[in-house]
């Protein structure tokens, strides 16, 4: 059994993957779009090229970190020293100010080269970070309770960045009412989550790296043709490739959900930053409440079953705000009566989906160890790769989906019409919960339960 001193030590290097998802899915967009004056299509284009990047950087960074032999371990190298590109490149992406008159095309390269760079030093951070936590342990709820450690530090960084953001760096000014349009407050919050996020990455590589001793070895060839065949059969597994479609789209349809929110805040409730920072003692909330909930359920209903139950409750808890607008039961726009009615769907909403990412991340090692049984081969690396993908899949398609809607209706710098901020929230309130059917059935197929996963720890055994 794993301490609950190594548990928070290893999950405090999450924390720079919460700053960094929560800054993404809520103010990148926003920043260059309504903030910067960036071509909204521009900048779903940079979203999606810095995307196509990763779909090659993370399967490799995943066979890497997998090969890899050395006297710091198969991972903690690349841990190590993956703090630099990630901070450098984090405070580049928001260091543009209107008045630096950059053309389009510059803030375009301006936009892609940094958060592409951004997302390349926190691959080299969390495949092999997620990868080692999965493989020192194989027990089924020992796993989840890990990551559910994880994702809640992981939770609870983004949280934090997200308050900071609204109670101290988008506060109102005389000039900027609505303080998280001023241009001046994005530098100093992204400089405050480059230093938390260096902190964390070395802290948890530095704590952890007793534990390596711990890890399996990797032997056998490293030739091309061999990294190929391995690769086939971890990335051809039916539960892997079930889980993979069940969460790619899974986060297509929370990146559409997330991506608008902040415009459909300011834009069409009206809220301003102090306002929108009532939310987040929701979040924190929500945070607890999952690691409290998710290793006794899943223990009880297994990890598919609990998956479905909460991409089931976020796709009912979605739509309430949308339809209770429409019914005319919400309280008058800009007032705080209207931040408390919003918040009770928010609390399932954001538990449910807090829940789901914690349950889904335990699973992937369970698909390890079936990928070991058939290959011979410890592959969390390539495996988990998958997983980052996915959780930027979360924020990158997201971004640009939401991105092409600000494009088609127009929505520039200036601030939208009733009509175009309406559209967005009818595509973020029935459009996205309608879009969650399609992850609901590639999970209702997966069928790697605690039984089965029992069965391939015994073939594990017997094999050795």
């Amino acid at each position: 059994m794993l301490t609950n001193t190594f548990k928070a030590n290893y999950s405090v290097g999450a924390i720079a993957n919460g700053i960094k998802t929560d800054t993404f899915t809520f103010f990148l967009l926003f920043f260059y779009s309504r903030v910067i004056g960036l071509d909204p299509l521009l900048a779903s284009l940079a979203i999606g090229l810095a995307l196509i990047i990763d779909s090659f950087t993370d399967p490799l960074m995943g066979t890497i970190s997998d090969r890899t032999n050395s006297k710091y371990g198969r991972r903690h190298p690349f841990m190590f020293v993956s703090f630099l590109p990630i901070a450098i490149f984090y405070i580049l992406l928001f260091t543009p100010k209107p008045d630096w008159d950059l053309s389009q095309t510059q803030l375009f390269w301006w936009m892609f080269i940094s958060a592409s760079m951004t997302r390349i030093g926190m691959t080299l951070f969390e495949v092999p970070h997620r990868s080692f936590g999965a493989e020192i342990t194989k027990d089924y709820i020992e796993r989840t309770k890990l990551f559910s450690w994880r994702e809640m530090f992981a939770w609870t960084a983004g949280i934090s960045n997200a308050f900071l953001a609204y109670n101290v760096f988008f506060k109102s000014t005389p000039e900027y009412s609505y303080g998280q349009l001023n241009p001046d407050a994005y530098f100093p919050l992204a400089l405050t989550g480059a230093s938390v996020m260096v902190l964390s990455v070395l802290y948890s590589t530095i704590s952890t790296r007793k534990e390596i001793h711990n890890l399996s070895k990797w032997s056998g060839s490293i030739s091309l043709s061999q990294i190929f065949t391995e690769l086939k059969i971890a990335i051809s597994n039916k539960s892997f490739i079930l889980f993979f479609l069940g969460s790619l789209t899974l986060s297509i349809s929370w990146g559409l959900l997330n991506s608008l929110t902040l415009f459909i805040n300011t834009d069409f409730w009206g809220l301003k930053g102090s306002q929108i920072g009532i939310f987040l003692y929701i979040y924190f909330g929500a945070a607890f409440l999952a690691f409290y909930i998710t290793p006794k359920l899943v223990s009880k209903i297994g990890k598919r079953n609990f998956v479905l139950f909460c991409v089931f409750g976020v796709a009912i808890a979605s739509p309430v705000a949308f339809i209770s607008y429409n019914l005319g039961l919400t309280p008058e726009k800009g007032t705080t009566s209207l931040v408390l009615f919003l918040c009770f769907p928010l609390v399932f909403i954001s538990t449910f989906s807090i829940a789901g990412n914690m349950t889904r991340d335990a699973m992937i090692g369970d698909i390890a160890d079936e990928v070991d049984l058939q290959s011979g081969k410890r592959q969390e690396g390539v495996l988990y790769s998958a997983v980052s993908f996915v959780q930027k899949v979360n924020t990158a398609i997201g971004a640009i989906t939401g991105g092409l809607t600000l494009w088609v209706l127009n929505i520039t710098k200036e601030t939208p019409t009733y009509d175009q901020a309406y559209t967005l929230f009818f595509v973020q309130g029935v459009i996205g919960p309608i879009l969650l059917i399609i992850p609901i059935i590639f999970f209702y197929f997966y069928s790697l339960d605690i039984n089965k996963h029992k069965e391939i720890l015994r073939a594990l055994k017997e094999r050795v």
